[in-house]
């Protein structure tokens, strides 16, 4: 269990980049002070799709269903789950997310799509472990 806060300024930062309609992610966010006044790295996360399958409910569990990719025990993938090491990196504890509907979604074929984003400070996904083991919260 990870305790973070919504953080208006990582949103603004989401929307901003959602309303390109561009599926690749910001290249402003490893840029100290470009993104955000506080962090000089940020995390993000994406998902992109149908407009009628979106939900926020529904982004975030396919990108925590990412869990059954990853071993903690080897510190890897067996397929895509970085955004599940995001969503769960003990450091990051400031979120902002946001949605724009595009109809075209640059570097992609979708079209009429749900362009979703959240922005995590600090950004996690670092060679390291994402957290300690242990009861919940005990090394916070």
């Amino acid at each position: 269990f990870i305790l973070q806060s919504w953080d208006p300024d990582l949103a603004k930062t989401a929307k901003a980049w959602a309303k390109k309609c561009l599926f690749k992610h910001n290249t402003y966010l490893r840029d100290p002070g470009q993104a955000h006044p506080k962090f000089t790295a940020i995390g993000e996360n994406i998902w992109t799709g149908s407009i009628s399958l979106f939900t926020v409910q529904g982004a975030i569990t396919l990108w925590h269903k990412e869990v059954s990719n990853y071993n903690y025990d080897t510190n890897s993938c067996s397929r895509t789950c970085g955004h599940y090491r995001q969503i769960v990196w003990d450091a990051s504890y400031k979120i902002g997310c946001a949605v724009h509907f595009c109809r075209r979604v640059a570097y992609s074929s979708i079209t009429n799509a749900a362009h979703f984003i959240c922005n995590y400070g600090p950004s996690g996904n670092y060679r390291r472990k994402p957290y300690k083991t242990g009861a919940a919260c005990s090394d916070c």
